[in-house]
């Protein structure tokens, strides 16, 4: 672990990350994804949700390649808030307001608002999220009941879910509904419920995202994710809003157009927006997509810089 390296620290909606810019100086890759559980250690590292790499070269022509790990080292598909924070960090650092990146085999294009603090990242047409069974909701409830019991806490509320889906916003994610907004606080006991779902057979092998959401106004959600890699609460979570919006979208009925949802986060608030084809074309060809133009917004900045010892 001797390779030394500059870091800048960046927040996007509460989700910190370490940036290293490949670009600007020379180190190998696979040492940054190897050490990525050392430097994201909130308490011997640095501290971070996960670890971002701009790399210079992207195979599918876009202006730079976004590697992405998660504070584990696992790998996370797409981030939407990290997307947003280096594309933050881009556009002030010698690429334009609006650039694309790649993560993986897809290609994103990112706004960076002039002369603020707020990023637009679009992101690749989407399917519908699917309906997640009776039964398995039964099991969760009867799980989420037997923990409240054992706990005998009086400091939340019992999390019921009345809805659950799955959603692929470019990573695996499940959304669950619950009318009670104290019910979805990020406690130990929604905690304990949240890694038993993450790690749940229905999601074998890779595991999931679980998304927590209260509706309670018509186009807004209170989200909060429990984030596979982090294996915690995030104080946001930019694929967890998207798939939540969706899945909001599709438990309402599916209606065609174009919609916006508001998303409140414990870190502040995001915007998603995208168009429906409506669910009357569901049964169209298995080319066809049901969410399309598909935009994820909130703020990102920098917080500070520094240099990585390596030791």
């Amino acid at each position: 672990m001797s390779e030394k390296f500059h870091f800048h620290k960046l927040e996007a909606t509460g989700n910190d990350f370490i940036l290293v810019d490949a670009s600007k100086q020379d180190i190998p890759l696979e040492h940054l994804e190897h050490i990525a559980p050392v430097i994201c250690n909130r308490k011997t590292g640095i501290g971070a949700d996960g670890l971002l790499i701009l790399h210079p070269i992207s195979t599918l022509g876009a202006d730079y390649t976004m590697i992405y790990k998660n504070a584990d080292g696992s790998d996370a598909g797409m981030c939407g808030n990290g997307g947003r924070a280096i594309a933050f960090y881009a556009s002030l650092n010698g690429y334009s307001d609006t650039h694309r990146f790649q993560v993986h085999e897809q290609v994103y294009e990112a706004f960076v608002h002039p002369g603020n603090h707020l990023v637009d990242i679009s992101f690749p047409d989407c399917d519908a999220p699917s309906s997640i069974s009776d039964e398995w909701l039964a099991c969760v409830n009867k799980e989420s009941t037997e923990q409240s019991t054992q706990q005998a806490s009086t400091s939340s509320s019992l999390f019921k879910a009345d809805a659950a889906f799955r959603a692929y916003p470019q990573t695996e994610h499940v959304v669950l509904f619950s009318n009670d907004l104290l019910a979805i606080q990020p406690t130990n006991e929604l905690a304990k419920l949240g890694l038993s779902i993450r790690n749940d057979e229905l999601f074998h092998p890779r595991g999931t995202n679980v998304n927590f959401v209260c509706s309670q106004q018509a186009n807004h959600i209170q989200l909060e994710t429990y984030e596979r890699g982090v294996e915690y609460f995030t104080l946001a979570c930019g694929t967890g809003a998207i798939a939540s919006a969706m899945a909001m979208h599709m438990k309402e009925g599916g209606k065609a157009g174009l919609h916006l949802y508001d998303v409140t986060v414990q870190g502040g608030f995001l915007e998603v927006s995208f168009e429906c084809s409506g669910t009357d074309t569901l049964t169209q060809s298995e080319h066809g997509k049901l969410f399309k133009n598909v935009l994820l917004r909130g703020l990102a900045r920098i917080v500070f810089n520094g240099f990585w010892a390596g030791n």
